[in-house]
């Protein structure tokens, strides 16, 4: 990933989707907090959404979250939806891990503290979406659901889109119990390949599993950059699994210009 400085901000961009004129993003870093109401610094969250709007170029006005229920449901944003979620999690989106839209300059802000986020481009229509991929949206195949979504809204092209899925837990740390394994094994294509045995631990590989399901989809493996820097080791992220009830949330925004 690229990484710039924007004065008191620290952000960091997708190579392919930096070199895309129709669209903006930006992965927040520590130490700043995006989650109004949870972690360290919350009560200055909606300054520094303001302030990567501002970096971008789009109105705070029109920042939109989902509300992030560990689903994988995604909806087209309406025009009643702009503006939802910019203060935080009581006014998001309801009952949705995702949104996908074709409105220019209407930012989406997704948040984590571990868990990916699948983001999606169509350069041709062109729309813009992005999930939140906990383990359990991503049991539920949230990323698929991404591509599904545009397909069906806008009809894109999978083999078209460009995807990316940020930083998270890695396979190298993110530990889950024998019961996910399970569900895993009826949910996913090549449950195989994404869980490793390590030291008596059974770790989850996400970012293998979100990659199987947007190749799965249609998109085309060389069209996705995966991050692959875990949250849990880097401390540029805020982490639930290092930082406990402290944690605060790095966010993804994302827009057409």
């Amino acid at each position: 990933m690229i990484s710039k400085s924007y004065g008191d901000l620290a952000l960091l961009h997708f190579e392919r989707l930096s070199s895309e004129p129709g669209v903006a993003h930006a992965i927040t870093t520590r130490p700043q907090n995006y989650a109004p109401d949870r972690g360290i610094g919350r009560a200055d969250a909606i300054h520094w959404r303001r302030r990567v709007c501002q970096v971008l170029g789009f109105p705070f006005e029109r920042l939109t979250s989902p509300e992030q229920i560990l689903g994988s449901e995604v909806l087209p944003l309406e025009d009643a939806d702009i503006g939802c979620g910019r203060d935080g999690r009581e006014s998001a989106v309801r009952l949705v891990d995702g949104l996908i839209t074709d409105r220019r300059a209407v930012p989406i802000i997704l948040l984590s503290a571990d868990c990916p986020l699948v983001c999606a481009y169509d350069p041709d229509r062109p729309a813009v979406g992005a999930v939140h991929a906990s383990w359990h949206g991503t049991l539920a195949r949230a990323a698929e659901n991404l591509v599904r979504q545009m397909q069906r809204a806008f009809g894109s092209d999978p083999a078209r889109l460009l995807a990316a899925v940020t930083p998270s837990a890695g396979p190298c740390c993110y530990e889950v119990s024998r019961q996910v394994w399970r569900i895993a094994r009826t949910r996913l294509d090549d449950p195989q390949a994404c869980f490793v045995e390590k030291g008596g631990r059974l770790l989850f590989d996400l970012w293998t599993a979100n990659h199987q399901q947007l190749v799965g989809a249609g998109v085309r493996p060389e069209r996705i950059e995966t991050a692959s820097i875990c949250s849990i080791c880097d401390e540029r992220f805020w982490s639930h699994r290092r930082d406990g009830p402290d944690a605060g949330r790095f966010a993804a925004f994302l827009a057409l210009r």
